[in-house]
């Protein structure tokens, strides 16, 4: 960080003497007097070489030397500090002392570069409607050539990973100590006390969280199990563009995708989740919708102390709101809960759904996993917001630029019309044949990560990652939208929507998903690595073959491709897509 920060460059211009900074040193420039003396200016005009010039009579009250602009804005502070009372000056004072020392303790130890910063702020100021491509761009203009940046974002000091290489380094070097999540009041209230997979910090709760997923919910046989569910919500999708088509044939005979998207992936993961047929759809995207407002964004313990921010929340109403959000959790969860067990108290047959392992397990008394009612909510929670969104918008960006790229479009129905012949629905055996559809898949993900700032991780120990020395609870971003565009990695075309990379031949043929390839990183990797990627991969691949096995598509006319992304947790396309399907001849 450089020594002249923004905070001194307020205060002073580079005519004021170094007498009027009095508070912090170098560190802060803010002036405690509104001029100094006589001899005090005078002197340090003489060590600057310069000459005092006499102020001319034309101005009433002047002092007998020039005032340099800085002073004016020196006078004009400290006559707003002079209204305020000691109280307030003092606890201003405290506050300032507490940030300046934490500036200049950072500076002793060897940090990557920063942009300047503004008090209580630092950098927050900076990130745009879009945070991963803000960071991108603060990147390029003030990061290493390594792939770093630290980032003052608040009170939390934050690392920011914008490279192929950088991420290669973090995760193979420096796992276990960035392993951790960020704390969040929000968070742990909406995952009753971080009790998720996704958000418990690293400890022996989240090896107990990730054993449950990786052996017991989310195994390939498992994934495997649930292939007649999303076949029939497949055909379903497919039944209700059909209807969409004959209501839009009065007017400009558009679909609009994006609420059908969400109904279809809601559908498949609410039962595997629970067994329900998805009628709760509307409910749930209301609930994920509130609770990524209260997730996202500045929150008060960004720039405050945890009691001050609990007094802040509290007075503003948030700690209220958010209160109310977690009860309207709890009712929907236990309702699904009770319906549960009393539909299974009938002893109907099927294949087990998540409620159902976590129930068996409980009435087991499995060894290692504290079942409570809590716990199994929570568990079910995460399993729904984790896969619902993340999966349409990542269907809609598909579609999105498969439209934009008809070359790409024509070969892809060319290689499911092969793959399926003329079979009216596609089988999930079909699928290990159509190479050129998961190549379509990755790069969709690849330009278009649905979380493009993965879950934040927190550091748990201190750690020299290129050199640098990163302190203890340091956030560390991963922007996995910079990386998947990262030239270094993807060559001149890393903007480009290029699936043949992935095919056989190509300069990404051997790059993967889960994990090990670090300049691909939608479901992340090491050791928090998503390990829904079996359950969602062939989500995917069943919805978008059927979308392009039964229909043509192309946009109404005088329309065009909007590639803006809307802000939040996830980034769907700004507008929400509007295509025209007209159903294609089964081979």
């Amino acid at each position: 960080m450089e020594r002249d920060s923004a905070a001194g460059k307020v205060g002073l211009r580079r005519g004021a003497a170094p007498a009027a900074r009095t508070l912090s040193g170098r560190c802060c420039g803010w002036v405690t007097r509104a001029t100094p003396r006589r001899g005090e200016l005078d002197g340090a005009e003489r060590r600057a070489g310069k000459r005092c010039t006499p102020a001319p009579a034309s101005k009433p009250g002047a002092a007998p030397w020039d005032l340099a602009p800085g002073y004016a804005a020196a006078a004009a502070a400290a006559a707003t500090v002079g209204r305020m009372s000691p109280y307030a000056v003092a606890v201003l004072t405290a506050v300032l002392l507490v940030f300046c020392y934490a500036i200049r303790k950072a500076r002793a130890s060897k940090l990557p570069p920063s942009p300047p910063w503004l008090p209580l702020l630092g950098h927050l100021h900076l990130l745009g409607r879009l945070p991963h491509r803000s960071l991108r761009e603060l990147h390029a203009r003030y990061g290493t050539d390594g792939g770093l940046l630290l980032l003052q974002l608040g009170r939390r000091r934050t690392l920011v990973v914008s490279t192929a290489a950088a991420a290669a380094d973090l995760y193979r070097n420096h796992d276990l100590a960035f392993a951790s999540r960020v704390p969040s009041a929000a968070v742990s209230k909406l995952t009753y006390g971080c009790n998720s997979i996704s958000f418990v910090p690293h400890g022996d709760a989240w090896r107990r969280s990730k054993k449950m997923a990786v052996i017991h919910l989310l195994s390939p046989r498992r994934a495997d199990s649930f292939a007649p569910v999303r076949a029939a919500e497949a055909a379903a999708l497919v039944a209700g563009i059909r209807r969409e088509m004959a209501a839009a044939a009065a007017g400009d005979g558009a679909v609009e995708l994006r609420e059908l998207l969400y109904e279809y992936s809601n559908a498949v993961v609410t039962r595997a989740t629970t067994g329900a047929a998805g009628a709760t759809a509307a409910r749930i995207k209301r609930l994920l919708g509130n609770s990524a407002a209260f997730m996202s964004g500045l929150q008060a313990e960004d720039v405050m102390p945890g009691a001050a921010a609990k007094v802040v929340r509290w007075a503003t109403g948030f700690e209220k709101k958010l209160d109310g959000e977690v009860e309207a959790w709890d009712e929907f969860l236990s309702e699904i809960v009770a319906e549960h067990m009393e539909k299974k108290g009938d002893g109907g047959p099927g294949e087990e759904d998540f409620l159902d392992v976590l129930l068996r397990l409980r009435e087991e008394g499995a060894a290692g996993f504290e079942l409570t009612d809590d716990y199994i909510k929570s568990i079910i929670k995460d399993m729904i917001a984790a896969g619902t969104e993340t999966s349409s918008v990542t269907l809609e960006w598909a579609m999105v630029e498969l439209v934009g790229n008809p070359r790409a479009m024509t070969k892809l129905q060319d290689e499911i019309t092969r793959a399926t012949g003329d079979k009216a629905t596609i089988e999930e055996d079909d699928l290990n044949n159509m190479e050129y559809l998961k190549a379509v898949l990755k790069e969709a993900l690849r330009l278009h990560p649905p979380a493009p700032l993965l879950i934040p991780h927190e550091s748990t120990a201190a750690a020299v990652v290129q050199g640098y020395e990163i302190p203890a609870k340091t956030a560390l971003f991963m922007n996995a939208w910079a990386i998947g565009r990262d030239p270094a990695a993807w060559g001149e075309t890393a903007d480009e929507f290029r699936p043949e990379r992935f095919l056989g031949g190509g300069s990404a043929a051997d790059v993967d998903m889960r994990g090990s390839d670090y300049q691909l990183l939608p479901f992340g990797a090491g050791r928090r690595l998503c390990p829904g990627i079996s359950f969602a991969m062939p989500v995917l691949e069943v919805a978008l073959a059927s979308l392009v096995r039964h229909f043509d598509w192309e946009l109404p006319a005088g329309t065009h491709l909007d590639m803006s992304e809307a802000s939040g947790l996830t980034t769907p396309p700004l507008a929400p897509l509007r295509l025209i399907p007209k159903c294609r001849a089964l081979a």
